[in-house]
């Protein structure tokens, strides 16, 4: 037994940001950095299985490794790494392009010491975990959690990248246990403004833990037909707000697997999700006792 808690499959990318009045700089980004260095901050033990290009600089994997992320899943292949243009403008409003695509991730990429894990969590940025990998898990009987952003993405023929509607959801959500989404992929995924509807909708279509983040709104959970609004944690400072919801699930499973109790994992993920937001990139993840202690702080309540 590997005794691995969570296994992040996704891009990970290179991210070209371009602040009004700045110059452009880059970052590392994807789902599955910022869940899975969450993670291991949190105390979980982590693999990622994820595809980079020759043009990926190598010494990002530092942040990984110093997590205590296993790297075992990650391959160097082709010449492109996913590449996302992120351009600000002096409203905060940001305009997305998709610049290049790494290959896609297959299921024989999957190092056989991962199946042992207790979760498998699907990131994908544009379209590259296929859906029969989602299954595959699923049939193990290992929990399987999604983040359904890059599925509710097309690229235009200006490389902008736009929200569409997810028309294989229905014969997919069946097969995954915990689902994360935001307000806007909510609503475009089942075609209802009203968030708790959307959320109905989407546990109805089988996925068993629905969680919706909302930004300063909070988030929804719904689980078993039941709804609960969880509050934001306010951060002591906000300096930019990348990787807020993929620290949230992050805190959600680790807390999750833990304990079992939707509602207190979802409190926890806020306040884990408070922390990435104070600083830049990856630079500042919370340890479980540093989020019990904002949380003792705050002391909301769940209504």
């Amino acid at each position: 037994m590997s005794g691995f808690d969570l296994i992040v499959v996704g891009h990970i990318t290179r991210d070209l940001i371009s602040r009004a009045g700045e110059k452009t700089r880059e970052a590392m980004g994807g789902t599955s950095t910022y869940t899975s260095i969450a993670a291991a901050r949190l105390g979980a033990k982590v693999g990622v299985v994820s595809k980079v290009g020759d043009d990926f600089q190598s010494q990002y994997l530092d942040s990984f490794r110093n997590a205590g992320v296993d790297l075992s899943g990650l391959s160097i292949v082709g010449d492109s790494t996913t590449v996302f243009e992120n351009v600000y403008d002096e409203n905060g409003k940001r305009t997305q392009r998709l610049l290049s695509c790494a290959e896609s991730i297959e299921y024989s990429d999957i190092p056989e010491k991962y199946f042992s894990s207790k979760c498998f969590h699907f990131g994908p940025v544009y379209h590259e975990v296929s859906y029969e990998m989602i299954k595959a898990i699923s049939k193990r009987g290992i929990l399987t959690a999604l983040d359904a952003q890059g599925y509710c993405r097309k690229r235009e023929k200006d490389l902008s990248i736009k929200l569409c509607a997810w028309n294989e959801m229905k014969n997919v959500l069946p097969h995954v246990n915990i689902l994360k989404c935001d307000e806007e992929e909510a609503k475009i995924m089942t075609g209802k403004l009203n968030v708790e509807t959307a959320a109905k909708i989407l546990n109805n279509l089988g996925s068993e833990i629905i969680l919706i983040t909302q930004g300063e709104k909070g988030s929804t959970l719904c689980y078993n037909r039941k709804m609960k609004k969880i509050p934001a944690i306010p951060p002591d400072k906000i300096v930019d707000l990348t990787g807020a919801g993929d620290t949230y699930i992050a805190g959600f499973i680790v807390e999750y697997l833990r304990t079992g109790d939707p509602e207190w994992s979802a409190l926890f993920a806020s306040g884990a999700a408070s922390f990435v937001i104070e600083g830049l990139g990856t630079s500042v993840m919370p340890t479980r006792e540093e989020v019990l202690r904002r949380l003792r702080r705050n002391s909301p309540k769940i209504v």
